[in-house]
């Protein structure tokens, strides 16, 4: 797109070099010649990771479309385009006599790694010449709007502008005529829009900035990424919570659920019955397919995670292949219930199996004494780990710009309590969820911070009763596969220990029961990562509009009819 593409100003109009006309461009020159006391204000939104993991093949996702309320089926705006960001912004076009909004013609991949956003900076700056080319000797404020790792991407233009040695080593750049950044342009004012600040890259270069650059950042407290997934630069954790669909899993959940242990319970421990036997069986049967369909939905997941490193890609499919055993083991043992044949307490205790399987499980939920030497936590923190997986680099992030804007005072607009969340009264909850996940990663505990995240997706009641129906599968067992069992039983106890402590009660009852897109529901991580997140670019907030006026410079338009 930026490589053969040429931009001219005719009418209005964006032309390619091939003469193919695209649509109205609103920052497009209208003459060439630059114009003295008159400055021009072009406002440039820069988008944050649209596709993490670009699951859905698509770079470079339109820039318009993701500041609009777009109907992701029928690619329509929806009713709530017209109150939006970018419709409001347009709607302030004509209000000033120079002012210009370019959001269609910039995009980016999105992906969360570091070499990408630098891209994005040299991409962010190959648009900018070519489209403003007429301007190179006009003053010209810039006004950036970013959102998520989008800010990040402004940082690092405003480091790339700075430097004429990043910008002759910019591929994209090279294939520009103006490679330099015009020195009567300068960046007036800066809006961040749920950013997460990093501690060491990306930081903000002062040089280019305007003396009075104004900064606003717009942030909500519920944001679990800004404040925490965003210190992970991979392919990446959002990305990565986001393919987590666990509507997939719910099926076999429910199945699970809805397994009448007492029913199990009433056959091993009371006399013998047929009926009570062929009940118990049934219940068996329904338990392990539930089991079987979780462990299926689970190893596509794993399976859809990229590792280049391949030391880890061999302990990835390693671990995979233990999935598979379990599978098999799982839909063996739910065939050997759900078939017919002898109902005695002997042939129930022999349908399970099965040492093998047990054993199995006993490998992969192996804990001695906590997360430090938990087999799965241990398995995943490699993956998860610096430089060792699918993580580019650990960086704690920050929800202000305070360490990087120097001095420069900051418009902080707070939008909390407009997260319907808030409505909830959750908010001690999540503050001591975060507060502890915080402290994990800070302690580089990365076992802990998975088991506080996985604690949020599981009741610890849920686990207790696995457990308890294991203690009941002890009453009829013998051997080897006694000894198993027990292993098991141990194993998950110290889990059910680690979930009982971390699990936040972050979701209300009603939400639990009411909604069940877990995206959707607040208070669920997938929610708080994503839905909390991208609430700053949804509307045009009163306080940023108030920002942004105040850092025009081109004039009100006195022709301007209200």
């Amino acid at each position: 797109m930026y490589s053969n593409e040429s931009i001219v100003s005719n009418a209005g109009k964006m032309v390619t070099q091939q003469g193919a006309e695209k649509g109205v461009f609103l920052g497009s020159p209208k003459t060439p010649p630059a114009k003295k006391n008159n400055i021009i204000d072009i406002v440039m939104f820069v988008a944050g990771t649209t596709d993490p993991v670009n699951t859905t093949g698509e770079k470079h996702q339109a820039n318009t479309e993701y500041w609009q309320a777009i109907d992701a089926q029928l690619k329509q705006k929806t009713k709530e385009s017209f109150n939006n960001f970018w419709h409001k912004i347009k709607d302030i076009k004509l209000q000033y006599l120079n002012l210009h909004i370019e959001g269609e013609f910039f995009s980016w991949s999105g992906d969360n790694d570091t070499k990408e956003r630098n891209l994005a900076s040299e991409r962010l700056l190959d648009v900018m010449l070519r489209t403003y080319r007429f301007w190179r000797n006009q003053e010209v404020h810039l006004h950036l709007i970013g959102h998520s790792h989008g800010g990040n991407v402004i940082n690092q233009f405003s480091e790339l502008i700075t430097s004429k040695e990043m910008i002759g080593k910019s591929a994209i750049l090279k294939k520009n005529k103006f490679t330099e950044f015009p020195k009567p342009w300068k960046i007036k004012s800066i809006t961040y829009l749920s950013t997460p600040f990093f501690q060491k890259k990306h930081q903000l270069n002062h040089g280019k900035l305007h003396p009075n650059c104004k900064i606003i950042n717009v942030h909500n407290e519920y944001d679990l990424t800004q404040q925490l997934i965003a210190d992970f630069s991979l392919l990446n954790m959002e990305g990565l919570l986001k393919s987590f669909q666990m509507e997939k899993f719910e099926n076999g959940i429910n199945i699970l659920k809805a397994v009448k242990a007492d029913v199990i319970t009433s056959y091993l421990k009371g006399w013998y019955s047929e009926k009570k036997a062929i009940a118990a069986w049934k219940e068996m049967s329904h338990a392990f397919l539930g089991i079987n369909l979780i462990i299926s939905e689970f190893i596509k997941y794993i399976d859809s995670i990229k590792i280049e490193n391949s030391t880890l890609q061999k302990e990835k499919q390693s671990f995979i292949q233990l999935l598979k055993h379990m599978l098999q083991w799982s839909y063996d043992v739910h065939k050997n219930y759900s078939g017919g044949g002898k109902h005695d307490k002997f042939t129930f205790g022999t349908n399970l199996n099965l040492t093998q399987g047990i054993t199995m499980l006993n490998t992969l939920f192996a804990i001695r004494t906590g997360v430090r030497d938990s087999y799965l936590l241990n398995l995943l923190a490699n993956v998860f780990g610096e430089k060792r997986g699918i993580t580019d680099s650990i960086d704690a992030t920050a929800w202000t710009p305070k360490k990087q804007t120097k001095g420069l005072p900051i418009q902080d607009v707070n939008i909390t309590t407009r997260d319907p969340y808030h409505t909830r009264g959750k908010k001690s909850n999540f503050q001591t969820f975060l507060k502890g996940a915080q402290g994990a990663i800070q302690s580089n505990n990365l076992q802990d911070l998975l088991m506080r995240l996985f604690s949020q997706f599981i009741k610890p009641e849920q686990l207790k009763k696995i457990t308890e129906n294991i203690n009941n599968a002890e009453y009829v067992v013998t051997g080897d596969l006694d000894a198993q069992l027990k292993i098991l039983r141990g194993n998950l106890e110290r889990y059910y220990t680690l979930v009982n402590q971390y699990h936040a009660h972050l979701v209300t009852a009603n939400d639990e029961a009411e909604i069940k897109e877990l995206d959707k529901r607040p208070g669920s991580i997938p929610y708080l990562a994503m839905a909390s997140h991208s609430l700053s670019h949804t509307q045009f907030w009163k306080d940023v509009e108030d920002g942004l006026r105040g850092a025009f410079s081109s004039g009100k338009n006195p022709k301007y009819l209200k």
